[in-house]
């Protein structure tokens, strides 16, 4: 899994593009770095490395694009797949594309405060999109 990391960045990084740095999302905790990718002036990539403590307290939101969650350490949790599962280090999964997620949810498993995650979160929006919708 490190090595399959470790491919994505070096075929980021060999596209030789342009990259900024954006704003935490707002209804979003715990953004440590990003940056943005131009994609051929057509789309961007963000490349955005979280890290936060207890249990998840994220807006309810969705991603017009898929977005993939990698562990760099410690576990987290989706129902992605229609129930819940832990991943921990080296694993990931995948978000499809406007699959409302986040908010209260009271069957999601629960770590406590002594629990800390970092995420490495890759996702594509179109140019002038916002690649996290949030729903009130």
């Amino acid at each position: 899994m490190k090595y399959l990391t470790l491919g994505v960045v070096i075929t980021i990084l060999s596209f030789n593009l342009f990259a900024a740095h954006h704003d935490e999302p707002q209804g979003i905790g715990g953004l440590v770095s990003s940056e943005i990718f131009d994609l051929a002036g057509e789309m961007d990539l963000y490349v955005e490395k979280y890290q936060n403590c207890g249990d998840s307290d994220n807006q309810k939101h969705y991603h017009p694009v898929g977005t993939l969650v990698y562990i760099l350490s410690g576990k987290g949790t989706s129902n992605v797949s229609g129930q819940w599962k832990t991943y921990s280090d080296g694993s990931y999964w995948f978000e499809p594309s406007m699959w409302k997620h986040g908010g209260f949810d009271a069957d999601e498993p629960k770590f406590g405060d002594d629990q800390c995650t970092e995420t490495l979160v890759i996702r594509a929006a179109k140019k002038d999109e916002k690649p996290t919708v949030f729903i009130d």
